[in-house]
């Protein structure tokens, strides 16, 4: 009897992962959602997780790290953990506030539930925000698959110093005004391949080099350039 009862308690205590999963599941729920599908996601040059919870929130993450016009991006602390003092969130969500290349500030709202036949299909800025919304999901395939790559690529080198090859790619690109990445690796064979890339996407989400990633796969054959072709 007292070894059943030892198994029943056993069985009954969490795993580690189990009570972080019950943590991040309780902190969703306290943003009125439901802690079902969980995604932790890190932004590119921070320490901390989102805690999103819905692939159109996955997919909209990527959706905003790509886009070539945010210069800054910094997201709302709501996405990092629930507070208990927030009362349940309706259907469009303040997500973010960017800066764009011409320094103008505007925020990012998620809303799925918005009619894409009455917006526009990009990052617009109306009335003061942008809005993310179904039709910008859809219309954005290739950034999401893409960006899902090049964020690694980031986090990859973070504790690696790559200033002075980010400077030498970004010298090089200007250089020639447009580059595939197949021959401006030709041009660093020198530097390990995580390292280059590393750099590269570093580059590109600080919005110093453009690309064409919106329309082509993350390859050798992904072209940048640092001014619009």
């Amino acid at each position: 009897m007292a070894r059943t009862k030892q198994k029943a308690s056993e069985q009954r205590e969490k795993t580690p992962a189990q009570e972080r999963r019950n943590e991040l599941a309780a902190a969703i729920r306290a943003r009125g959602e439901r802690g079902s599908n969980i995604w932790l996601l890190r932004p590119p040059f921070q320490s901390r997780d989102l805690v999103l919870n819905s692939d159109l929130q996955f997919e909209a993450f990527y959706v905003v790290e790509g886009e070539p016009t945010f210069r800054q991006i910094r997201y709302l602390p709501g996405w990092y953990q629930a507070h208990e003092h927030e009362s349940p969130s309706d259907a469009s969500k303040d997500f973010a506030v960017v800066t764009t290349l011409d320094e103008q500030e505007f925020s990012v709202r998620l809303a799925f539930d918005a009619n894409p036949g009455e917006t526009a299909n990009a990052l617009t800025p109306l009335h003061g925000e942008i809005r993310v919304h179904i039709g910008v999901l859809d219309s954005h395939i290739q950034r999401v698959e893409n960006w899902r790559r090049v964020i690694p690529c980031i986090r990859r080198v973070r504790l690696h110093a790559t200033s002075a090859i980010e400077r030498q790619i970004a010298l090089m690109v200007h250089a020639r005004r447009r580059l595939s990445l197949r021959d401006l690796r030709e041009r660093f064979l020198d530097v390990d391949a995580a390292i280059f890339f590393g750099s590269v996407a570093i580059l590109l989400r600080r919005r110093e080099l453009q690309s064409d990633l919106d329309t082509r796969p993350w390859s050798l054959n992904t072209c940048v350039w640092t001014e619009a072709p």
